[in-house]
């Protein structure tokens, strides 16, 4: 049974301006799991109260996503091995708190992708 899942993913600053390519690399990491992304946004680019990783800044992008439970371990495994993401943080929306979070997105947020994997993706 799919869940609806809140992300939040902290970015080196470097690699999210440098070539535009985070949203992308995000998307490659949820996409190799059957994730349908719902929305999306580039939340802030911040200071850090304390270094993570070596980095005192970080820019964290918010992604709503549905998948299979089993799927959240080997996706949150994904984010600890990437050399871009310096933290991530995963949690089950409830199904009563579900519209009230989406409708809370702005809707100037990142273009929302659709990312399904494909078999092609899995191999």
């Amino acid at each position: 049974m799919m869940k609806t899942y809140e992300a939040m993913f902290l970015v080196d600053p470097a690699t999210s301006t440098k070539d535009g390519k985070m949203p992308e690399h995000i998307h490659n990491i949820l996409g190799k799991y059957e994730v349908k992304i719902l929305k999306e946004m580039k939340w802030a680019d911040k200071n850090l109260a304390y270094k993570i990783k070596g980095h005192r800044r970080g820019t964290y992008y918010l992604s709503y996503f549905e998948t299979e439970p089993e799927n959240i371990s080997k996706i949150r495994r994904e984010c600890d091995l990437s050399t871009s993401l310096i933290r991530s943080l995963i949690l089950v929306i409830e199904s009563s708190m579900k519209e009230k979070k989406l409708n809370s997105v702005k809707e100037t947020a990142l273009p929302t992708v659709a990312v399904t994997a494909t078999a092609e993706a899995k191999k």
